[in-house]
């Protein structure tokens, strides 16, 4: 009997295999750009079976030219357990700069068995980032770390532009356009896919950058979209970071941090900031203090809150204790992390939220003017730089926020400087007439998404039933500022020196 169901339950799958392969290669069989299947895998997830569909989405550059070069992006779809299952989810990733293609390892750990119990997840590659044309630039990579020059100065601001200015040239002489890599043209990749997959209409689950080709695709194709989650919202004109928002989380955490009983540190966060900065020295070492750096590389900490609260007693102990080891650390981690695919960032950025006509030779000094304790920093270098990667617009309507009747819940963390609830508050939801905003306490930029996806009966509610149920969400802890474990002062030599 057991031997007559598992034959029974293989044959269905070879079954539901056929006519999976079959419809995903009509494309190619009709002579069309198309989706190609490239292997099949068995997923197994709390020791359920689905099929794991790998391929590559072949599209225009230049969707107006009929000789236009053509792109190859990445395709990863787990298959719903149910035959009769809804709307996929489309996965849309942060960054610019980043992938879109999950790694399978995430997604398990996220067990989400109730959403492929009635949804396909699918991601497709970033045009610019996945596939067959990157838009790395190694050399602008480089020249962001600033090894010989001071971060905000002029001559490393003129080096980048140099790089970015070379680099572009290169693209043109490869015969690679660089006015085809913008938002706009992300969505209609993504919509090419739910096309040539057989997708009706699809849900969009998007996190920080994604959430703008979220937004730009319901505008766009609204009759195609059912619902859209979005986990730390990006609004129109929010890709370049603003002083103030660090600034304003910074405050919170400084509010939190005054509540502690037992802090190994006692003042306040904000002022030791202040005191480190006004007393810091022109070398740690033999290393010299680059105080943008180091400001840059904060920033890059307030992405999580337990990498936030090393950051503060970081500076605690500067302020405190005249030690600015940890600081110096700090300006070695954002020297080490300039890794993202820094074309595709200059390629969005550019050209979806800053005007690069209106740079001008005051331009360099209103980045560098700014008074709050983290400055503009990396902000400062894209805008200070941006008209150097010379890139078409988007169109105008795509560059502000208009009135939406799509469904759409937004989901932000009260500690999040990246993309902050306020923002979304005066921003967004005015003109989300079907718009759901929940804010979520003691979670940062990255916390609230790991959050969010492990919450899968939270997301199920939601993309099934249109229903928002924030009990399904497990609380976040309050932040605890115990002082985690400080590096020695020999390691941080040490990393000074090798990297």
């Amino acid at each position: 009997m057991r031997q007559t169901e598992e034959r029974k339950t293989m044959v269905m799958t070879m079954g539901a295999m056929f006519i999976v392969l079959q419809s995903f290669t009509i494309g190619h069989a009709q002579g069309k750009d198309g989706f190609k299947l490239l292997k099949t895998e068995t997923l197994t997830i709390e020791d359920q079976a689905y099929l794991l569909l790998k391929g590559e989405l072949t599209v225009a550059e230049d969707r107006t030219k009929s000789d236009s070069r053509k792109l190859t992006l990445p395709v990863q779809i787990i298959k719903a357990k149910q035959a009769d299952a809804g709307p996929p989810i489309f996965w849309l990733d942060g960054g610019p700069g980043a992938s879109n293609i999950l790694s399978i390892e995430k997604i398990v750990s996220t067990t989400p068995t109730k959403l492929l119990a009635h949804h396909d997840f699918v991601c497709v590659g970033y045009r610019g980032v996945d596939g067959s044309t990157v838009l790395r630039s190694r050399k602008i990579n480089k020249a962001f770390r600033a090894t010989r020059h001071e971060l905000l100065s002029d001559a490393s601001l003129d080096n980048v532009e140099a790089k970015i200015k070379t680099y572009c040239a290169t693209l043109s002489n490869a015969g690679i356009d660089i006015n085809q890599y913008t938002i706009v043209d992300v969505t209609e990749d993504v919509d090419y896919a739910r096309e040539v997959l057989g997708y009706a209409s699809i849900n969009l689950l998007s996190s920080s950058y994604g959430t703008r080709v979220a937004l730009l695709y319901g505008y766009r194709f609204p009759s195609r979209l059912a619902r859209t989650v979005m986990v730390g919202a990006c609004p129109p004109g929010y890709f370049l970071t603003r002083p103030e928002q660090a600034e304003n989380t910074i405050a919170h955490y400084d509010s939190l941090y005054q509540l502690q009983e037992d802090a190994v540190h006692k003042g306040s966060i904000k002022e030791a900031m202040r005191l480190a900065f006004s007393r810091m020295p022109k070398r740690w070492a033999t290393f010299r203090l680059d105080a943008d750096k180091i400001k840059a590389g904060t920033m890059g900490m307030l992405y999580a809150r337990g990498s936030a609260v090393w950051a503060f007693q970081a500076y605690f102990s500067a302020a405190q204790e005249g030690d600015f080891s940890s600081l110096f650390l700090l300006q070695k981690l954002y020297e080490m992390n300039s890794k993202s695919v820094i074309g595709d960032v200059y390629a969005k950025t550019v050209s979806a939220d800053i005007d690069y006509n209106a740079i001008d030779l005051n331009t360099r000094k209103r980045f560098r003017s700014s008074t709050t304790l983290l400055g503009n920093n990396i902000s400062a270098i894209y805008g200070s730089t941006a008209h150097a990667w010379s890139i078409k617009s988007i169109p105008d309507e795509y560059k502000r926020c208009r009135v939406s009747a799509s469904e759409i819940l937004i989901i932000s963390g009260d500690l999040d400087f990246r993309t902050p609830a306020d923002v979304t508050d005066r921003e967004l939801m005015p003109f989300l007439k079907n718009g759901k905003h929940v804010v979520l306490k003691n979670l940062s930029h990255s916390d609230l998404l790991l959050r969010v996806m492990k919450s899968q009966d939270f997301l199920f509610q939601y993309f099934d039933f249109g229903t928002v149920d924030e009990s399904l969400v497990e609380l976040s802890p309050d932040v605890n500022f115990a002082a985690p474990s400080k590096t020695r002062k020999a390691k941080v030599f040490v990393i000074g020196l090798l990297f």
